[in-house]
């Protein structure tokens, strides 16, 4: 495994990125030309086996901290779906009178809901959910017999605070045909992929003991051994995050649940309290995992057959 340092129980892999060097501007002449990144981010993984967000660690040393987070034992699969981020519990979210947190998710444009659908509410399983609970399933294109890209988009806002500046979600399972592209308006705030999380986390084999590798629940612990499951953390420390797009393009599914979303002053990761400043210019990738991707060991298919059989 590749760590690189544990604070308030999560591992570190970007710390206010602040333009393009050594690895990462690699990356972009390999990729061609990168999109505009316009805030600094920082991101880190919650410790091995955690499944939804450490609000202790996330709220130490702040003035502020108002969050809430969304398990989605609300949605039946029909979009758009709204959530005000309170429905997984005491403990799950704060938020005092004259604040809230709305987010509107909705499937995008040729991304089909509903049995048979692209975009559906699936119960948990060895690749995704948390204690029997269902969780939202969107399959690529090529998996339900389609070549269109599947995707659907969470569109963020707040009301008696200036927005959202940390996003948290359990990513389980993800594959190469999996991207997560955050936004601050119209502007990329971070991508993330599998290739990130094999770059950061390690990759998995038989026997390697990556605490990361395998489903961590009771339920289904140590199944999909092959690929990794992690709860991410992203700050935003110059701006907010305003919308979030899932998507996939093979024939997988992107599996991810206890998405989280948080008020948060002064911004912190580190133990000590770190409040942003503006950095003209800057750019944000999360990781230098773009340049991973040809280091993926497998790949996981499953049959539209088996698709089927496993939506309610």
């Amino acid at each position: 495994m590749r760590l690189t340092g544990r604070e308030l129980g999560m591992v570190r892999f970007g710390r206010r990125f602040a333009g393009l060097s050594g690895p990462l501007a690699a990356a972009a002449l390999l990729l061609g030309a990168a999109p505009a990144y316009a805030d600094t981010v920082d991101v880190t993984y919650s410790a091995a086996g955690q499944t939804a967000p450490d609000f202790t660690s996330i709220c130490a040393n702040t003035s502020v901290c108002d969050f809430g987070t969304e398990n989605f034992t609300g949605w039946t699969g029909a979009s758009p779906f709204t959530s005000t981020f309170t429905d997984a519990g005491a403990g799950t979210y704060s938020q005092p009178a004259g604040v809230s947190f709305t987010g509107i998710y909705t499937a995008g444009a040729g991304t089909s809901t509903g049995t048979g659908g692209a975009w559906v509410s699936v119960l948990q399983n060895q690749y995704g959910g948390v204690s029997g609970q269902n969780y939202p399933e969107l399959y690529g294109g090529p998996a339900i017999g389609q070549a269109n890209v599947s995707t659907y988009t969470l569109n963020l806002s707040a009301t008696g605070v200036p927005g959202v500046n940390y996003f948290g979600i359990w990513i389980s399972a993800l594959d190469p045909y999996n991207n997560l592209t955050l936004y601050d308006g119209s502007t990329v705030v971070a991508q993330f992929n599998s290739a990130n999380l094999l770059a950061d986390l390690g990759t998995c084999s038989y026997g390697n003991g990556n605490p990361y590798c395998g489903n961590p629940t009771p339920q289904f612990a140590g199944q999909d051994w092959q690929e990794l499951f992690a709860y991410v953390n992203v700050f935003d420390l110059t701006g907010f995050i305003t919308s979030v797009v899932f998507s996939d393009s093979g024939a997988t599914g992107f599996e991810s649940s206890n998405d989280a979303v948080a008020y948060v002053n002064p911004i912190h990761t580190t133990g000590t309290s770190v409040v942003a400043a503006p950095e003209p210019g800057s750019a944000a990738l999360l990781g230098t995992g773009l340049l991973g991707l040809a280091l993926l060991s497998r790949r996981r298919f499953r049959p539209v057959r088996l698709s089927v059989q496993r939506r309610p």
